[in-house]
């Protein structure tokens, strides 16, 4: 989920800082507007090129090398091979070729593919060389909405993705959409469907039973009743299908499966956010269920969005949190409440057998991927965005030609310390009015092996998964925070921000909803 904390519905925003004090005059109107340019534009805010802060959003691991991470960003992928020491990084366009606010489902399969799911052009983007090219694999998946990917771990290759487009938009009524489960045996690059679901509801997410591959579980909403969740559940590998339903609290309208028990294949969670809040910053609710999506146990709530949701490999415990509520652990059978542990700003979780994965927010957080061997402990930092740098691929492969303009405007929003790595920095700190500056033929560029440019990549000094230790702690308001926490600074506009974003999204998500897409 990836987290899946966002509708799979793209829409556009205003660009940059501008685009955003656009929107937030017109929003609040002129007799604020002198007040929201003074709170909510500061003049030394940090902004992606598609109107977000860079930051990490989700990160997807090898199945059965767990030094192989694949980072969700605002502003594209970040790859590790090698635990977290070095990182290559893959802009946004080289993946879908514009910017949105809706970031795309990944997966990296067991002999290392990258698989992207694509918001734009329907299909899938496949890289089989570690992000220099990406081959769109389309067949079946052509025309098609995509929402969601997963894994099959018990099956080498097999991935498996969720479809949700409007075929019919009736006026006056609800849309039909056609819903379908394909799958891939190959790693992504040739694709069947699986099956087709009834064309009464909004797919959202889609998840196989580790325990049990047989055992899929679809989750959405009614395309008539935004409050009414649907779950589809097959117990025969996707052949047949039982649905439930559930009444979802007013100001919701989303029901995303979260996670699925390691054993057991009828103990699930799912997450019931706030309506297009991909911001994070209405309040979500965690339910438990322990029959399979026959009923629902209310078991943990946020008062912002609750973007992260992990289960430890052991299925003893949970985690999960969000930017403003911090970071929660639970027993699993939800015997006691939950803790929190941490006051971090949680974009994303991945609990692997290495340990536990973090995604936050720079500057307030000390990094944007984060990692303990045990969530009470403390959270070390694995990779901060200012170590993005350039590594190498062939000659005038895709990444070099589609990324190079785009670093130009990343690499002084994260703060980079180099054009290339191991070279001298020659990017001015952000926020200073400085630009980047790389010439394709600068003999000062470094080459690579064949004697091509370098491509791009990010590389941290921060300890590897099996090495990393975890700061002290320290107890600030009754929490156990991080010491490395304690001193991070606060940024009191981006509340407010958030939460206006957020209108803009549910406006955008009511409009689409009303029509079809084109």
């Amino acid at each position: 989920m990836n987290p899946r904390a966002a509708s799979h519905i793209k829409t556009s925003h205003p660009t940059g800082r501008a685009g955003h004090c656009v929107a937030i005059r017109k929003l609040l109107g002129a007799a604020l507007a002198p007040l929201a340019a003074c709170l909510l534009c500061p003049a030394n805010l940090p902004a992606h090129a598609n109107g977000r802060l860079p930051g990490a959003t989700g990160l997807a691991i090898h199945p059965t090398q767990g030094d192989e991470l694949l980072l969700g960003l605002t502003y594209g992928l970040a790859l590790s091979r090698d635990g977290g020491a070095s990182w290559s990084w893959m802009c946004e366009q080289q993946i879908e070729g514009n910017g949105s606010d809706v970031d795309p489902a990944i997966v990296m399969t067991d002999d290392g593919t990258l698989i992207v799911l694509s918001l734009t052009n329907g299909g899938v983007l496949v890289s089989t060389d570690d992000g220099c090219t990406f081959q769109r694999a389309m067949g079946p998946l052509a025309g098609h909405r995509g929402v969601d990917l997963t894994l099959d771990t018990s099956q080498s290759g097999r991935v498996l993705a969720l479809l949700s487009t409007i075929i019919e938009a009736a006026i006056g009524g609800h849309p039909r959409l056609r819903n379908l489960v394909a799958q891939s045996l190959d790693h992504g690059r040739t694709w069947t469907i699986l099956a087709e679901l009834p064309d009464d509801m909004w797919g959202e997410t889609l998840e196989v039973a580790p325990s049990d591959p047989e055992r899929i579980y679809v989750s959405g909403t009614s395309s008539a009743d935004p409050l009414l969740g649907i779950v589809e559940r097959s117990d025969d590998g996707g052949v047949t299908w039982t649905r439930t339903t559930v009444d979802l609290p007013h100001g919701s309208g989303s029901l995303f499966v979260s996670g699925i028990h390691p054993t057991d294949r009828e103990r699930l969670w799912f997450r019931v956010p706030g309506r297009g809040d991909i911001y994070g910053v209405l309040p979500a609710r965690l339910w438990l269920s322990t029959d399979g999506a026959a009923s629902f146990e209310p078991v943990g709530d946020t008062q912002g969005g609750m973007l992260g949701f992990a289960v430890s490999p052991e299925g003893d415990r949970v985690v999960f949190g969000g930017p403003l509520d911090g970071l929660f652990v639970a027993p699993s059978n939800a015997s006691t409440a939950p803790t929190k542990i941490a006051n971090v700003q949680v974009k994303c979780l991945r609990w692997h057998a290495n340990g536990l994965y973090v995604c936050a927010d720079e500057p307030t957080a000390p990094y944007s991927l984060g990692y303990t061997t045990e969530p009470t402990e403390g959270i070390a930092p694995l990779w901060n965005r200012r170590d993005t740098c350039r590594a190498t691929c062939p000659p005038a492969s895709p990444l070099e030609v589609t990324c190079r303009e785009p670093w130009k405007v990343i690499a002084p929003l994260v703060n980079a310390s180099a054009p290339i790595c191991g070279a001298p920095s020659s990017i001015p700190d952000a926020g200073t009015g400085g630009g980047l500056s790389i010439d394709a033929g600068s003999t000062s560029l470094a080459k690579g092996p064949d004697g091509g440019p370098d491509a791009i990549t990010a590389v941290t000094s921060g300890p590897r998964p099996a090495q990393a230790t975890a700061p002290k702690t320290s107890s600030a308001g009754g929490c156990t925070v991080s010491s490395s926490l304690a001193r991070a600074p606060r940024t009191p506009w981006w509340l407010a921000l958030m939460l206006i974003l957020a209108v803009r999204r549910h406006r955008a998500l009511a409009r689409i909803r009303r029509r079809s897409p084109t």
